[in-house]
């Protein structure tokens, strides 16, 4: 996360944002799991597991749906 989704101020790589305090610890974690999970759905594909794929693929978009996560979701859906 780059900016404050309350105040859109750069984050600088900080959990609690300089200009409004906002707490971003929740948010920050939700999309390091995002991640896992679109990790891990690679790796699910590449191992030939499309179910587990898409499964994950599914969750990390639910979670934070950047153009990646909706990209592989996408992808998997058509398998």
């Amino acid at each position: 996360m780059e900016h404050c989704p309350q105040c859109r101020a750069r984050l600088k790589g900080r959990i609690v944002c300089g200009r409004c305090e906002a707490d971003l610890t929740i948010l920050q974690t939700i999309e390091e799991s995002a991640e896992i999970m679109a990790r891990r759905a690679v790796q699910a594909l590449a191992a030939g597991d499309v179910p587990a794929a898409t499964e994950q693929a599914n969750t990390a978009k639910n979670l934070h749906a950047t153009p990646f996560h909706c990209a592989l979701a996408g992808f998997l859906i058509n398998r």
